[in-house]
């Protein structure tokens, strides 16, 4: 959830890096970290946060209160947790695991643009196309002369030939590297930030109640009259009841299945309770104006990075979850001179901020 985080994730996993560094590579490789983290993460308190004031003041009982017990958690967790090839390992259902900061993984990946924020995607997709533009320029490979229609065929041709000899074309328009906007020692505290947006990407773990208790608290608060209702927030809510409940941390489909079959059997009933009484404090005492979490910049950067990447490419239709797929797509397109594209410096697209 966008407006709702635990607050010791970031922390577990840290210390997960921290205690495999000290092992040999081959324990390394044998190792299912994101097991390693659910099960660490179900034998510690949720501390979900919905605000900045709520988020530091939740890291900093963590990291002082909870340091000793974070540690001992891993540890058990690493000696806990074994390979076991029988073990079911279909993976998490894709809406459980879908969120922001994998798709900008993706594009991280894709791009060749190691760290990259939001921010720097739209000038990390200038350079490949570009790149993409003098590689075929100087190759001469996909030069094609005659109408547009001819330029059309004839690229869709190439791009055929090329694939079906070696699967994939052989211009790669990975190029001149994209200085990362949070990167340290241009700004530590959003470098900080952006550590703990990222900080998941590579494990696959969900809290099933979270999906759930966001869905009955929504419907709870429908229920309100629209007065008693505004003065409800649905994050707050979900936050106070996910921090009264042990955490369901699964890390594949059959264990999600029975985790939320559990969770509705054996908890359906007091999550109810507990939503009534965060509704009733949230209505004695209606948040304020208050900051977002700090990881809200980063939601900000999105929607103006997939604006721009969207007009780059012609595009409308381009959102957070289809973005690397339409990307890399229009990248091959490009690589066979099948794509119309156009550089915000060239157009003067307001508000560009190149590197």
């Amino acid at each position: 959830m966008q407006s709702c985080k635990n607050a010791i994730e970031e922390l577990v996993i840290d210390e997960i890096e921290l205690q495999i560094s000290h092992l040999p590579e081959y324990r390394r490789s044998q190792m299912n970290l994101s097991e390693v983290a659910a099960y660490a993460l179900n034998r510690l308190p949720p501390m979900y946060a919905t605000s900045k004031a709520g988020w530091l003041r939740q890291r900093k009982k963590a990291a002082i209160e909870m340091r000793m017990q974070i540690e001992s958690a891993v540890r058990r967790a690493l000696v806990g947790v074994k390979p076991d090839a029988l073990r079911d390992s279909s993976p998490l259902p894709y809406q459980e695991v879908a969120s922001h900061a994998r798709s900008l993984a993706a594009l991280q990946q894709l791009l060749g643009a190691e760290h990259a924020s939001w921010q720097d995607i739209p000038n990390a997709l200038e350079n490949a196309l570009t790149t993409v533009k003098l590689k075929g320029a100087v190759s001469n490979t996909y030069k094609v002369v005659g109408s547009p229609n001819a330029r059309q065929k004839a690229g869709k041709e190439s791009s055929e030939q090329g694939r079906s000899e070696s699967g994939r074309t052989e211009i790669s328009w990975k190029g001149r590297s994209v200085k990362s906007s949070a990167a340290p020692d241009l700004d530590p505290k959003k470098s900080q930030d952006f550590h703990t947006y990222m900080v998941d990407v590579n494990y696959q773990f969900s809290n099933v109640l979270e999906k759930l208790v966001l869905s009955l608290a929504y419907h709870q608060i429908q229920k309100l009259h629209p007065a008693i209702a505004d003065t409800v927030d649905l994050g707050e809510t979900t936050a106070y009841v996910l921090n009264r409940l042990p955490p369901m941390y699964a890390t594949t489909e059959k264990g999600y299945k029975a985790l939320r079959l559990r969770a509705r059997e054996v908890y359906g009933k007091e999550v109810v309770a507990v939503l009534k009484q965060a509704i009733a404090v949230c209505v004695d005492s209606p948040s304020i104006e208050r900051a977002p979490l700090p990881l809200a910049r980063f939601e900000a950067e999105l929607e103006d990075a997939l604006d721009q990447v969207n007009w780059i490419l012609y595009r409308d239709d381009i959102n957070w979850r289809n973005a690397p797929f339409i990307i890399e797509e229009c990248l091959f397109k490009a690589v066979d001179s099948d794509l119309v594209w156009r550089k915000r410096s060239d157009h003067n697209y307001p508000n560009v901020h190149p590197n």
